[in-house]
């Protein structure tokens, strides 16, 4: 019978690393005794009650593949920690005729002992749910006595026993910086593109977060200027998870909140704090919310891909990813007035309703529809052709698999890969459908003239109306726009 094993520890602690090992010699040591074959061995190091595990997305992902024909684990408890979970598994499991067979005898639907499984399930998350509380009150506990109990100390700090302490490198010096620069009058948005542009180490990245980012955003300049850590207090317990089961966090009230004062040396004078909270709090708008502007959502820098903002001072759009991030991030500079794309969009659909009015174009029009017809039905064999080649490639690495000559790790890579190119052309296959739906109108000429017609009249593009017929528009960086409209334009080159 083929196995997989399912081994998993709670933290990334060196001292976990022999218990990962040792569940793995006892499967071992299970699988020899009854002539099991170890297919793969799949880990983690993250909590059970927790769903975005990548060892326990690769086992289910290769389970449906049917690569295995049973799961080893020490316990329900290794595999979930979450009732919902543990359901979800064991359909899947049934679903595709595999087996689960945990060692602590609890679950082993070889022997047919599975009717004890909703009752684990329960008790499991029930236990989680109770460690949980127990956690939050001991980190309550030790708030209060003045020492640190998050994850990761902030920016300018590390942590020594619980107590902050001052880092010796460049991150202090950063937060006195920008708390000065924001008395000074500078802006978050400014500071943040500033810092990004001297290429100033990200909070996340000196946290050494996986998917730590090089860019400053102004909510990270918020979160500092916001944060008391800074001129020597703790406050702590502001935000909770929602549950045992989520990583979702709840804001909590000032009561709840442990606010202890001068437990570390502080990095910004609580002169220089409660001048910038006072600056915070009179910049906050009391206005109404901005005006969405006609091309919001719309309008994209063809640079960096990045919507592109309006700037009342230049009575136009700019791209959001140079203002936010500066020239380190885009170049695009140009700003495109809202007029003069109003003007160039009418304009051009004026062109095409004008084309439309004529029976020599009309009749030119729709032998340009069936030429677009015969190259999107060319295109659409093509991206079938490429699907079909990538499913039996699929065939193929199982056969490779199978005479030894790719590895079992090599096998699940390159299936991944193929399944994402084809859920790729897959998409694509969709968009040339509906392109050939348009072109085998035979109204579709009158529809369009239709449409213009009643657009041209209102002599003003309107919100309703650029949306039904505008699906995107782009800008180069010399100032050159591309517009892409939601049907086929018989004007655009094939």
């Amino acid at each position: 019978m083929r196995c997989a094993v399912y081994a998993r520890v709670s933290t990334l602690l060196d001292s976990q690393r022999t218990s990962l090992d040792n569940q793995i010699d006892i499967f071992n040591n299970y699988a020899a005794e009854r002539d099991w074959e170890i297919v793969k061995v799949y880990k983690d190091k993250q909590s059970g009650t927790k769903e975005n595990r990548p060892g326990l997305k690769a086992l289910i992902e290769d389970g449906k593949a049917g690569m295995f024909d049973v799961i080893l684990a020490k316990e329900l408890s290794r595999l979930a920690r979450n009732g919902r979970l543990s359901y979800e598994l064991r359909d899947i499991c049934q679903f595709n005729n595999i087996h689960i067979v945990c060692l602590d005898n609890s679950i082993n639907t070889v022997e047919g002992n599975v009717q004890n499984f909703g009752l684990f399930a329960w008790l499991y998350e029930n236990e989680s749910a109770n460690s949980s509380r127990r956690n939050k009150q001991a980190k309550k506990v030790k708030a209060k006595r003045g020492l640190f109990v998050g994850s990761n100390p902030p920016y300018g700090y590390d942590c020594k026993n619980g107590v902050l302490q001052i880092r010796n490198d460049s991150t202090p010096n950063i937060v006195r910086r920008i708390f000065q620069e924001y008395l000074e009058g500078t802006g978050m948005d400014t500071i943040a593109k500033t810092l990004t542009t001297e290429g100033v180490p990200t909070p996340s990245q000196i946290a050494n977060k996986a998917n730590a980012s090089s860019l400053w955003h102004a909510s990270s300049i918020k979160l500092i200027l916001n944060n008391p850590h800074y001129c020597g207090d703790l406050a702590q317990g502001r935000t909770e998870t929602i549950s045992v089961t989520s990583s979702k966090r709840r804001e909590l009230s000032d009561e709840d909140t442990v606010i202890i004062a001068n437990t570390h040396e502080a990095i910004i004078q609580r002169e220089t704090f409660n001048a910038v909270q006072s600056m915070m709090q009179s910049r906050t708008r009391t206005t109404t919310a901005p005006k969405k502007h006609l091309f919001t959502n719309i309008l994209y820098c063809e640079e960096c891909q990045k919507g592109m903002w309006f700037k009342a001072n230049q009575k136009g759009y700019r791209c959001g990813g140079n203002i936010r991030h500066g020239d380190t991030f885009c170049l695009n500079k140009v700003a495109v007035r809202e007029k003069e794309l109003m003007h160039v969009i009418m304009e051009d659909l004026q062109t095409l309703f004008n084309s439309l009015k004529e029976e020599s174009f009309l009749n030119a029009l729709m032998n340009k529809l069936n030429i677009k017809k015969r190259n999107v039905l060319k295109e659409l064999g093509k991206v079938q052709s490429e699907i079909e080649t990538l499913r039996n490639k699929k065939l193929e690495y199982v056969d490779l698999y199978t005479e030894n000559v790719l590895t079992k790790e090599d096998l699940v890579e390159y299936r991944e890969l193929t399944d994402n190119k084809i859920k790729d052309l897959q998409i694509k296959k969709a968009e040339l459908n509906e392109k050939l739906q348009e072109c085998d109108n035979e109204d579709y000429a009158i529809n369009i003239g239709k449409k213009l017609k009643d657009v041209l009249n209102l002599k003003e593009l309107t919100p309703q109306v650029l949306h039904s017929l505008v699906e995107k528009i782009t800008c180069k960086n010399d100032g050159t726009v591309h517009i892409q409209y939601s049907f086929v334009n018989p004007l655009q080159e094939t």
